[in-house]
């Protein structure tokens, strides 16, 4: 009967069990075997040894952290492409307009509203004190209109840039401009 070469105490010393392995790296003896079987855990000798182990398990768990980086990158571009076709969906089915296009629409009606209320005294009344009276009542209107437009404005331009040049590149985009 022939035996094996003795181990010298270093290979003895670095040498362990799989269910010591297993242990090691908080798995279980089955998934210790899929590792071994995927290729990210080495047996050196027909043994496992501390080092082969948790570098062959370090590998994988630095495979796995790569996998979910490049997952998620490709989820942000996916959503970023899937938010683009909803407005360009909304575009094409006008209920999405460019920001440049709606103040010029509001100021237009806004305008014209404003023209025709300026002519209103006069067609109400030739009394004086009257028209004074309704252009009192008139100035007021136009200074709650005004400042409701003011508000909306602050409101527009505290959005972060980075929001609003989004706003306004999809809008150009799906606008054809």
């Amino acid at each position: 009967m022939v035996k094996p070469p003795k181990k010298s105490a270093e290979q003895r010393a670095g040498s362990i069990k799989a269910e010591v392995a297993a242990a090691l790296i908080r798995v279980t003896l089955r998934r210790l075997q899929q590792l071994v079987a995927e290729g990210w855990i080495k047996k050196e000798a027909g043994h496992y040894t501390i080092r082969g182990v948790v570098h062959g398990y370090l590998n994988f768990l630095d495979s796995v952290r790569e996998r979910a980086t490049k997952n998620e990158a490709d989820n942000r571009v996916r959503a970023a492409r899937a938010r683009e076709i909803e407005l360009r969906t909304a575009r094409e089915e006008s209920e999405l307009i460019p920001t440049d296009e709606a103040v010029a629409y509001t100021q237009a009606v806004v305008g014209a509203l404003i023209s025709r209320m300026n002519g209103l005294p006069a067609q109400i009344t030739r009394d004086l004190n009257e028209r004074r009276r309704i252009e009192a009542m008139l100035d007021k209107i136009r200074s709650e209109v005004a400042a409701v437009s003011a508000e909306h404005g602050a409101a527009y331009r505290s959005l972060p840039d980075i929001d609003r040049a989004d706003a306004e590149d999809h809008a150009k985009r799906l606008g054809g401009e």
